[in-house]
């Protein structure tokens, strides 16, 4: 946009002052039209001059009008700023002063630059020309997506109900494999799409940070490969006290408590109740404390647990001066009877108990006469409750003599409570200073396993309940013992989590042994978790997702030792309910999968046939399958069907061969052959230098056929038109390679020997496009290539004949010979024109015309 400053109208004869009004309307009219400017945000884009072109256009400008000549009328368009213009001829002279404003320049220099704006123009136009493309291609792009989308979307949802197991109506279900039939159509999907057990979770453990982790997870995986030896040869295994050996060993003060818990792990009963395990391990730990103290201080007499217990009494009650910290002990004979009792009952002392009780009968109060009748019956029933009728009269006594006695003695309303289950709403003992693990005794002998409907509200205490009040305090109430304090209040799940907070690697093996004792509850779930919180609230348990946890704990040395990770996932069945044998096998797929060790995993065909199995296979009986044939069809051919899904289709060849599905293995070969042969260019070698056996489609295909023709059993198991069909195949290659290296006769004759096409006569044409539609669909993509291939090679002998310096009649039997086969090719192609790309037989019909000169 340019300013036109002599359109303006001139009044010299004012003032600017005068003149305000109508500079006032040109500078709003100035700034209306200046909207109309592009923006960057226009698709007209920025304007942007090199240096050397705005000096161009200075220059220019200057040839105009001399930049001291009068500004014209510009300075009344000024006036209304207060700029003045004395200002501007100052500023302007004060630049070219100092060589800021362009000076005059030679001719020479002139040219130069002209030469230099050129070469930055043409650059800019480049950019610019490449700038274009970029948006018009990013525009074909938006265009497409936005035509395509809803198909897309169509697409994916066709996809999502196929994994839901959702019949589409007119769709079959097919295998992946192209035109291969379902192996069995009751194989089960591969677990839920989208999920996955070995990376469902984020984990900040790497086994190989350090020579310390590095070591103790070395230890760890010996005790489980030897753990997972003798479970295979049915025999017993120490699991537990392996573990806790090496947590031991280990020194690491943070671990204390686990090492401590791997303790109470050892001292449970199988298939006993949680109340009663935590009572007998509380119980015997008291007891040992108790000795470990008596033979610290050895006192008169003989080492009876009585005595061990007074010894106790003793060496906690006393003060340093010897007296005793209780003011209101019933004491016989120097001993606080009472205190006896209640501690005797903490060792498990039932009988030492009631022997006390009986030998100083004669000195129990008034109301305590009837204790040991309650004593009796607690100590004699199996359960150790009081029957009904001695426990209405022990509440009667607690709630009028002993809870409400002043001065009474405090472990006699502790001994009282414990045996009645007295007054439930208030189950700490006042003036008694307890430890956690008395704490937690007392509540364990105040709960009733079987609570009936018709017990009073306020007797009811479950282990529920209890276990409510340990969350309820969580970690900040137990400090360095919640983990302990979990396992024995049966949270066995959240020990497990709490465990993570400590050692990641010692809480995965701690759920290990859980897992073997049948102590958790597991959940089934495949959906993603995250971070380390593997547990679920369902139907009100906690559950706890233990192929998860193990899955998790694999991420850093799957790679590096697949053996070791196998051994590891191996142990998700020992939860053998089917899900999780399921959900055993689904994760070992995805090892094999991610992993990538066939070899290791599964094991290897070798040259002659025979079959060298793998870890999987030796660990067969740990996996719940039953046989060989089992634990392919369950392992190798998912893992393949999943590879083929991936559209890895090499990994899938080796899956399906290692499953013994011979027939779907040369069925692949074929197709990755075929489609090598066809979409080669026929001047390009089809196996290059740097290819090997195991990539490249021609040298696989003669390993396979070499091995399916030697081993009669593998060749049974093939269908004979798919071996024919490689053999052909392979025959095109060697063609191929002749052509390649211009060996025109011989390539004639190894393609006459294929007998594909017609080299005869025109019944042979006609009967070949007859057949045409019946070939194998692998030879027939072939089939345009194989008529150029003879139409080139007949040309170039021709041509060769031709230019020979002698003059024969075989020599033009030769070339008529060479015609003809032409002409039946020609025939042929014709007749099948349609079914070739249209290139192809342009390319054709300009060989026949070289093939007639």
């Amino acid at each position: 946009m340019s300013l036109n400053v002599d359109s303006m109208p001139s009044k010299t004869n004012k003032t600017p002052g005068v003149s305000l009004k109508g500079s006032a309307k040109v500078l709003n009219e100035l700034i209306e039209t200046s909207k109309n400017l592009p923006t960057t945000s226009s698709e007209l884009g920025s304007i942007q001059l090199s240096v050397n072109e705005i000096r161009k256009r200075t220059h220019d400008l200057r040839q105009k009008k001399d930049i001291n000549a009068d500004h014209t009328k510009a300075h009344y368009l000024l006036a209304g700023s207060g700029l003045a213009i004395e200002d501007v001829d100052l500023s302007l002279k004060n630049l070219q002063s100092k060589q800021l404003l362009e000076q005059p320049v030679s001719k020479k220099q002139v040219e130069g630059e002209l030469d230099t704006y050129l070469e930055t123009k043409k650059d800019e136009n480049i950019l610019s020309s490449i700038e274009n493309l970029l948006s018009v291609a990013a525009r074909d792009f938006d265009n497409f997506v936005n035509q395509n989308l809803s198909l897309d979307w169509d697409q994916r949802k066709e996809e999502v109900r196929e994994n839901f197991g959702i019949l589409i109506q007119g769709k079959n279900h097919t295998d992946p494999i192209k035109n291969i039939a379902p192996l069995n159509p009751q194989l089960p999907t591969w677990g839920n799409q989208g999920s996955s057990i070995l990376n469902s979770g984020e984990t900040r453990l790497n086994v190989n940070e350090n020579y310390a982790v590095r070591e103790k997870f070395e230890k760890y995986a010996k005790i489980i490969y030897r753990f997972n030896n003798t479970r295979q040869a049915k025999q017993d295994f120490p699991l537990l006290k392996e573990l806790s050996q090496a947590l031991a060993n280990v020194g690491d003060l943070k671990n204390r408590q686990l090492l401590e818990s791997s303790k109470i792990l050892d001292g449970l009963k199988l298939n006993s109740n949680v109340v009663q395990n935590a009572k007998t391990y509380l119980q015997n730990q008291f007891l040992e404390y108790v000795d470990h103290l008596y033979k610290k201080n050895l006192s008169e007499g003989l080492p009876t647990n009585i005595n061990k217990i007074k010894s106790f009494i003793d060496s906690k009650l006393k003060n340093p001066n010897n007296t005793w910290k209780f003011n209101n002990l019933t004491f016989i004979n120097g001993t606080p009877i009472w205190a006896l009792i209640f501690y005797l009952l903490r060792a498990g002392l039932l009988q030492e108990a009631l022997e006390v009780a009986i030998n100083n009968k004669a000195s129990f109060k008034k109301v305590e006469q009837s204790f040991l009748t309650y004593l009796k019956a607690y100590v004699s029933s199996k359960d150790h409750t009081l029957p009904i009728e001695f426990s209405a009269k022990l509440h009667t006594e607690y709630s009028q003599h002993i809870k409400s006695s002043l001065d009474g003695d405090p472990f006699r309303l502790a001994v009282y409570k414990i045996i009645g289950r007295c007054d439930l709403t208030r189950k700490n003992i006042s003036f008694i200073t307890l430890s956690v693990e008395d704490w937690l005794w007392i509540h364990f002998m105040l709960i009733k396993d079987d609570i009936a409907d018709s017990d009073p509200v306020y007797e009811k205490y479950s282990l529920r309940d209890f276990q409510s009040i340990i969350v309820s305090y969580g970690h900040e109430r137990f400090t360095n013992y919640y983990s302990q304090v979990l396992i024995l209040s049966g949270l066995y799940e959240l020990a497990v989590e709490h465990a993570y907070s400590i050692s990641e690697i010692d809480a995965v093996h701690l759920a290990i042994v859980m897992a073997n004792q049948g102590l958790l509850e597991v959940d089934n779930d495949r959906s993603d978790g995250s971070g380390v919180n593997f547990i679920t609230v369902k139907d009100n348990k906690r559950k706890i997702n233990f192929a998860k946890i193990l899955g998790n704990y694999t991420k850093s040395f799957k790679y590096s030792d697949p053996r070791i990770a196998a051994e590891y996932l191996i142990l998700i069945a020992l939860i053998s309910t089917p899900e999780q044998i399921e959900l055993c096998h689904e994760a070992l797929r995805e090892l094999v999968l991610e992993t990538k060790e066939f070899t290791i995993l599964l094991g290897k065909i070798n040259r002659d046939g025979t079959r060298i199995p793998g870890v999987l296979e030796e660990r067969q009986p740990l996996l719940h399958l039953k046989d060989e044939k089992e634990f392919l069809r369950k392992i190798t051919e998912h893992a393949a069907l999943k590879a083929d899904e991936d559209g890895r289709v090499y990994d899938c060849l080796l899956l399906y061969q290692l499953s013994e599905e011979y027939n779907i293995v040369i069925t692949i070969v074929n197709s990755l052959l075929s489609d090598l042969l066809s979409n080669t260019d026929l001047d390009q070698p089809l196996v290059t230098m740097d290819e090997n056996n195991e990539t490249n489609p021609v040298l696989i295909a003669k390993k396979i056929v070499f091995i399916y023709i030697e081993n009669l059993e593998i060749s049974q198991k093939v269908q004979t038109k798919n071996k024919e069909t490689c053999i052909i195949l392979l025959k095109l290659a060697d063609a191929r390679r002749s052509y390649q290296a211009k060996q025109w006769e011989t390539t004639l004759v190894q393609i006459e020997e294929l007998d594909l096409l017609p080299f005869s006569d025109e019944v042979s044409a006609r009967r070949k496009a007859q057949d045409f539609t019946s070939l194998n669909e692998n030879i027939v993509k072939n089939i345009p290539n194989l008529l150029v291939m003879v139409m080139h090679c007949i040309s170039q002998l021709i041509i060769g004949l031709n230019q020979s310096d002698y003059q024969s009649v075989t020599k033009a039997q030769q070339v008529e010979a060479l015609k003809n086969v032409s002409r039946n090719c020609m025939m042929y192609a014709g007749m099948i024109q349609y079914k070739m790309p249209r290139e192809t037989y342009s390319a054709l019909i300009r060989l026949d015309i070289d093939c007639k000169v």
